[in-house]
């Protein structure tokens, strides 16, 4: 037998032979298990757009509230539960919870509460969070405050921007040239073109057969609506003028954005739209036009007859050029700083605007930028004086106005104002007539005997013997008709 010292190696070189081939047998040793990496949490929320916005109380938001959800690595999160939730009183979101898209972003539109100031929306992810600020206008005050009668600051400004304006005749050119019967007379009419303000206009010039030189006053004929104007718009004021039809040069401009019409003709005026303001540099640069062009014009009478907007654009044409003599204005607008006007810019404040010539175009490119915060009280005050040719009566040639009592398109408030400051510059008949006809609406055919008195008052400009045209009953400044 073995020595024992020899039997204890031999058992444990047996044991270790033994524990190898038992290893071999059980494979390789297990691996302590790894613990998958946590999944990502939110830890950011971004506003993307949307914050800081301004609107009236109880509206919503134009734009929406867009945000991003970020990880810890500054990662977009994809599936992720967002919720929006104004502070207490202050409004609404719609949708109150959203799920964050592919690229991490998550929307809602936001409707204020009803009271005015700093309004709050807390946005959440898991544990993210952040807020958004809006203000919700008190807008009786700031209408309050934008109706204000206008400083002498704020109308020397507007003269200072029109004595710098230029509406001179630049690189006119004939378009068309042709015979047209004018309420039975022959007139030569041209569709003219010419720059103003670096936009294109078109306009029609219309001259009588067999006239002198010089010898003839303009006749400018300014439309309403914002639909354009056509070259027969002319025959019935032609008509109504009878045995003077031929006795002037007629001028009819287009606006800006708007088309000419001439039977299958048609020339749009570039430039963007500005009832009332640019309207008139496209009155005065026609008529430049006319005096350029045709030598039977008399350059130093110069008349103007419109309707509506035509009769705002007319009045605020005899503030700014000192030739022209005479103006005839059926229920146009004067004064942009009345209870009428008012109510027309909080309608559109409210996103409820009236269907009304310029009201679209005052309400996108200066209500709802002011609104928004965007355009400066300061400056939608001026764009209401520049409108207001009541604020500058004393510049204003002879004017003879008609408005109807029940007028619902330009409310007769704008013919009393100017009324009353013709009153308090002491300006009457025949400088200033004004007929006020009871029971009669936004039509001239309802102003019984307003037809005659403006022919007669037109004729006026032809001089000599014109007086004896003119009706007794041409002697009130303000006359109802019953």
């Amino acid at each position: 037998m073995p020595a024992p010292s020899h039997r204890a190696a031999l058992v444990t070189l047996l044991t270790c032979a033994a524990l190898v081939a038992c290893g071999e047998a059980l494979g390789p040793p297990v691996e302590p298990p790894v613990e998958p990496p946590a999944p990502p949490t939110p830890t950011t929320i971004q506003t993307l757009s949307g914050g800081g916005q301004r609107t009236v109380q109880g509206l919503s938001l134009a734009d929406a509230i867009v945000v991003r959800v970020l990880d810890a690595q500054g990662r977009a999160m994809s599936g992720q539960a967002v919720t929006f939730t104004p502070a207490a009183g202050q409004g609404s979101a719609d949708p109150a919870s959203a799920t964050t898209g592919s690229d991490g972003t998550a929307a809602t539109h936001w409707t204020l509460g009803p009271d005015p100031g700093q309004h709050t929306i807390t946005i959440d992810a898991e544990n993210a969070t952040t807020t958004v600020t809006a203000v919700a206008l008190d807008l009786e005050a700031e209408l309050d405050t934008l109706f204000m009668a206008p400083t002498d600051t704020e109308i020397n400004a507007v003269r200072a921007d029109w004595a710098a304006r230029d509406f001179s005749a630049a690189d006119p050119r004939v378009e068309l040239a042709e015979r047209l019967d004018l309420a039975g007379s022959e007139v030569d009419l041209r569709i003219v073109s010419h720059s103003v303000a670096g936009v294109r206009h078109y306009g029609a010039i219309l001259v009588p057969d067999g006239a002198a030189e010089g010898s003839l006053p303009i006749l400018a004929y300014l439309h309403g609506g914002d639909g354009g104007v056509s070259i027969g718009d002319i025959q019935v004021a032609a008509f109504a003028l009878g045995e003077l039809r031929d006795s002037f040069v007629y001028v009819i401009p287009s606006f800006r954005a708007e088309p000419l019409v001439h039977g299958d003709s048609v020339w749009v005026s570039e430039g963007p739209p500005s009832p009332w303001d640019y309207d008139v540099d496209d009155v005065l640069a026609l008529v430049n036009v006319a005096i350029e062009t045709a030598p039977e014009a008399k350059a130093d009478s110069i008349n103007v007859f419109g309707g509506s907007r035509g009769a705002g654009v007319a009045l605020l044409a005899g503030v700014r050029d000192p030739r022209i003599a005479r103006i005839v204005a059926f229920f146009g607008p004067t004064y942009f700083f009345d209870d009428w006007v008012r109510e027309i810019v909080r309608e559109a404040a409210l996103r409820m605007p009236r269907e009304l010539t310029g009201v679209a175009h005052l309400d996108s490119t200066f209500i709802q930028p002011h609104i928004r915060g965007e355009y400066s009280r300061g400056n939608m005050r001026l764009e209401l004086v520049r409108r207001s040719s009541t604020l500058f009566a004393r510049d204003l040639p002879a004017v003879q106005v008609h408005h109807g009592s029940i007028d619902q398109t330009v409310s007769v408030s704008q013919a009393e104002a100017l009324i009353a400051a013709m009153e308090a510059l002491g300006r009457g008949a025949p400088d200033f007539e004004a007929y006020i006809y009871e029971g009669a609406g936004h039509d001239v055919f309802d102003l019984r005997a307003a037809i005659p008195r403006a022919v007669a008052f037109l004729a006026r400009a032809l001089g000599a013997g014109a007086s004896e045209v003119v009706p007794e009953d041409l002697v009130h400044l303000r006359e109802h008709d019953k």
